[in-house]
């Protein structure tokens, strides 16, 4: 998502963008032009993550022909940007010094950097080798973090972990995720309760929301468990979740709807799966949470603050670096289900703030809107090509 809008920002600077990705399941069309920017997608289709060693010949299949097309397309560019740190690093980097081109990775997750090979793929690799293989990828992908010309960290919490490395990336920048602020942004009372309606919102309830994966790593059992205690003590809280469990490997999905049906909650939450309309659901709730494990930079969360309602987080990833606690937002421990309820219920207990709580919170992502960031990669892009488009 992210690295389509800034595909598409770029593009309107005047840059020329070739997007190369992955294909999809189910297919889509091999080359196509998405507004201003050349996508191509390069088989093998699918995902990859959780598939253990079956996952193995899919990725050196992939990699394998990603150099093969930076290797043959090279007169078409000057510079790759690389979205994420696990596999595509491994091929694009070393191809990239070898042709004399720039190469810039952009990490998204601390996850990235702690574990190589995803836990649900090492559970089904059994014991010793799986773990030196994840060991010998992790030396892999650091290695490639060093050759690239500049390494792009999404947050600082990122940065810290990058600087930490024994041999840090020669240039680190500081470039944040972006948030669509003309179209994630607040609206009047009566289009709020008309969206309410149209949401099917119960009336006279305080809208508590959720949006995300329905994943374990999300927080979002602990947050289902800490909801009783809180509707004991405010009884009007609603809490509606957006999302789905599927495809992700810690799905909870079937494990909330048996939580809901067995406290006899179905009166206090909703679940209404995916949505494309994630704005309108955030423009007609009141408080905004995100109990995440861990993040990189939760654009949900720069999407709540962009509407200007409350939000409780917890304390990962991007969120200490633009929540002020208990001015703009409200902060807690991660993995700590009496923080999160203490938290929440200190958000709930000051509703007479939450309309200046809610401008201090759009003030607060102004610095992330779209052409904000767009300008940072520009600027970049431009000091690594000596000014060259």
């Amino acid at each position: 998502m992210i690295a389509s809008r800034l595909s598409e920002g770029l593009a309107e600077r005047g840059l020329d963008i070739h997007v190369l990705t992955r294909q999809t399941l189910p297919r889509c069309a091999a080359r196509e032009l998405v507004g201003k920017v050349q996508v191509r997608r390069i088989n093998p289709a699918g995902s990859m993550k959780g598939a253990g060693w079956r996952a193995f010949p899919s990725m050196f299949a992939f990699i394998s022909r990603l150099a093969i097309v930076l290797i043959s397309e090279a007169r078409h560019y000057d510079i790759v940007v690389v979205s994420g740190m696990k596999t595509i690093p491994i091929s694009a980097v070393p191809v990239c010094r070898l042709l004399g081109k720039k190469c810039v990775v952009r990490v998204e997750s601390p996850f990235e950097m702690v574990e190589p090979i995803s836990a649900e793929s090492l559970d089904t690799m059994h014991g010793f080798i799986g773990r030196l293989l994840s060991r010998i990828l992790k030396l892999m992908q650091r290695s490639m973090l060093r050759q690239a010309n500049c390494v792009v960290a999404i947050s600082q919490d990122i940065a810290d972990r990058l600087m930490r490395f024994e041999r840090p990336p020669a240039r680190i920048e500081r470039i944040g995720n972006a948030v669509e602020l003309s179209k994630f942004k607040p609206v009047p009372l009566d289009e709020k309760e008309q969206l309410r309606n149209r949401l099917a919102f119960p009336a006279d309830r305080t809208i508590v929301l959720y949006v995300g994966r329905l994943s374990r790593a999300k927080g979002v059992m602990m947050l289902m468990e800490a909801w009783p205690e809180l509707i004991a003590k405010y009884p009007n809280a609603y809490l509606v979740m957006v999302g789905s469990g599927k495809g992700s490997w810690d799905d909870c999905e079937a494990d909330i709807v048996e939580y809901v049906r067995n406290h006899d909650l179905s009166s206090q939450v909703a679940l209404v799966g995916h949505s494309n309309s994630v704005h309108e659901y955030l423009q007609a709730s009141d408080l905004f949470v995100s109990p995440s494990d861990y993040e990189g930079f939760s654009l949900t969360l720069l999407e709540a603050l962009g509407c200007a309602i409350p939000v409780v987080t917890t304390s990962v990833g991007a969120a200490p670096e633009i929540i002020r606690d208990g001015q703009n937002g409200f902060l807690c421990l991660p993995k700590n289900k009496e923080a999160l309820s203490a938290a929440l219920e200190l958000a709930l207990g000051q509703q007479n703030r939450w309309a200046s709580i809610g401008q201090l919170a759009r003030e607060s992502v102004k610095a992330f809107d779209i052409p904000e960031v767009v300008n940072q990669y520009v600027v970049l892009l431009r000091q690594l090509t000596g000014g060259e488009r």
